[in-house]
């Protein structure tokens, strides 16, 4: 194993695994910050750098399930209500799914994993959530809500990424290993993070964050008491932060679902709204329930079925993917999703029964997947299936579980009994 592992090492110094490495961090730049352009550049370096080391190349079942749901987009695409639109569509999925390759290619080392990691936050922190926060303070916003420029121009989709790079930055700050000030530098990302989202006054996202670390947090207080301090500590500095309006916003979630008390709730009428949309979409799942009317074509037929609410979009992650790839592109994308879980879940079993080495990264990584549960909620509430944040984060949680399982175990006289499994 300590040969295989200096192998590895090496490895990861050659030309080829440095073109992957380039090629993927510029992609990162390009996508998470939306500046530049040209991501596509980024694709093509690492591709390279894959195809010259073809011998080391990997293709998990999470890949496979990608590939089916574009060759079904594909597949589909001729007869979509609008076949172009269809194709090309499926062509930028594919692209980001050659990434979600390249991601699960690249991170072979705790030391890629980590770097990775704080790349992305970096990123993160550097454009949407600076711009973001200095739109606000200039009084730049959507109806008092926080929003951003390009792919962050939607309060509701800047919510759901900044809900993934939460899982990034407590994912940082969990790890006992990592240098003092930048567990620190992780801990004040994680509190902008959540001003942010409380920002944007996204209902569904503020849903999906509760339900992806309520219950952890609680967990954590309750093995460790001291942590209810900083905890209630952060909970009044973001009660200071954000402004009445958001808390407004959000404490009208539960009369959300009353019909006698949602136009109280909801005086801008855009609950209202999306329930009529979704009705469409059910009606259009049920015309097309095997092709669907083809992937990125729904706002056309939004309009085609109810002209007097136009081009809009389902606002619902399942009932898009269902209206727009039938039942069967559904099935496909939660196949996707499932096959990265159940690799994770593989993983901690296989941790359980032999102490390993990579327990640490083990609880780093288990932040993220809370993340992804927590987006995966907030999908019910908005169409996210698009964001390529989502994939390369499961890309590290592959590549977490897969670290995880080639790691040897501790000799016996390590192995430690009481240690607190993630």
């Amino acid at each position: 194993m300590a040969n295989n592992s200096t192998h590895v090492g090496r490895l990861t110094d050659d030309a080829p695994s440095m073109l992957v490495i380039a090629g993927l961090a510029f992609f990162t730049f390009v996508v998470v910050t939306a500046r530049l352009g040209m991501a596509e550049i980024g694709i093509v370096m690492a591709l390279a750098g894959l195809v010259m080391r073809p011998s080391q190349l990997r293709f998990p079942a999470p890949f496979w399930w990608a590939i089916s749901l574009v060759a079904w987009a594909f597949a589909t695409s001729p007869w979509a209500i609008a076949p172009d639109i269809a194709q090309a569509t499926a062509v930028d999925r594919l692209k980001v799914f050659v990434v979600f390759l390249v991601v699960i290619n690249t991170l072979r080392t705790e030391r890629h994993f980590r770097h990775y990691v704080l790349f992305i936050l970096a990123c993160f922190m550097l454009s949407p959530v600076r711009g973001a926060l200095t739109n606000y303070l200039h009084g730049y916003t959507r109806f008092g809500r926080a929003l951003w420029n390009q792919i962050y121009a939607n309060p509701n989709d800047l919510a759901a990424t900044s809900l993934l790079t939460l899982g990034l930055s407590l994912s940082v700050l969990a790890n006992v290993q990592e240098r003092r000030w930048i567990r620190w530098g992780s801990a004040a990302c994680a509190i902008i993070l959540v001003v942010v989202v409380l920002l944007t006054q996204s209902r569904g996202v503020f849903v999906g964050m509760i339900v992806g670390f309520g219950l952890s947090v609680i967990t954590l207080t309750w093995k460790q008491p001291r942590l209810l301090v900083s905890i209630v500590a952060i909970a009044v500095v973001g009660m200071a932060l954000v402004p009445h309006a958001v808390w407004t916003r959000l404490s009208g979630i539960g009369m959300l679902a009353n019909a006698s008390t949602i136009a109280q709730a909801d005086p801008e009428k855009s609950a209202a709204q999306r329930w009529e949309i979704q009705k469409v979409a059910f009606r259009i799942f049920a015309d097309y329930p095997l092709t669907g009317i083809g992937l990125g074509c729904y706002p056309i037929a939004n309009k085609l079925y109810a002209p007097k609410l136009g081009p809009r979009d389902t606002h619902n992650t399942y009932l898009n993917l269902s209206a727009e790839l039938g039942l069967p592109g559904l099935l496909l994308w939660l196949g996707l999703i499932g096959s990265v879980f159940r690799h994770w879940r593989r993983a901690n079993a296989a941790l359980r029964q032999a102490a390993n080495k990579r327990v640490e990264l083990s609880s780093r990584a288990v932040w993220i997947k809370r993340a992804i549960v927590g987006f995966l909620v907030s999908g019910f509430f908005g169409s996210y299936s698009g964001i390529t944040m989502l994939y390369l984060l499961l890309g590290v949680v592959w590549s977490a579980a897969s670290l995880v399982q080639t790691a040897p175990a501790l000799p016996q006289d390590r192995q430690s009994p009481t240690q607190r499994w993630p």
